[in-house]
């Protein structure tokens, strides 16, 4: 499998358990600790809270009428052997497949055992849910 191979295979993962609402498999691609630049101030979250996180956000994602991410990987380089950058655009659909919110969302990935996500820059989403006049 090559380097993009296995980076879109992730992301298929990722935004397949997104469809799911599966928290857990959420988190467990993740690295232990995570780390989120953002407008607001920098932080790190270890994975329980980065689960509990995503339940949060998946329950979020339902009240704005999500109901079906869409993720297409437009960019992966290959930093380092076994880090990685990669930029996903991201798609909400609500009921009937109608647009709910689109943005882009930066990461950067570290092999072990599997790819996993150790930084996410999610300044596009936050600005996305922002201009809907969504409370974050």
């Amino acid at each position: 499998m090559t380097f993009q191979d296995e980076i879109a295979a992730f992301f298929a993962d990722y935004v397949d358990a997104f469809a799911r609402s599966d928290a857990n498999a959420l988190s467990e691609l993740w690295e232990p600790v995570g780390l989120f630049p953002s407008p607001s101030g920098n932080f790190a979250m270890p994975r329980d809270r980065f689960r509990d996180h995503c339940v949060t956000l998946l329950d979020f994602y339902r009240q704005q009428g999500g109901v079906r991410p869409l993720g297409e990987l437009l960019s992966a380089t290959e930093l380092f052997p076994d880090v990685a950058e990669a930029r996903m655009a991201y798609r909400m659909q609500g009921e009937g497949g109608q647009l709910i919110a689109e943005w882009e969302h930066v990461y950067i990935l570290r092999r072990s055992d599997r790819w996993r996500v150790t930084l996410t820059i999610a300044d596009g989403e936050m600005a996305a849910w922002a201009a809907r006049g969504a409370q974050l």
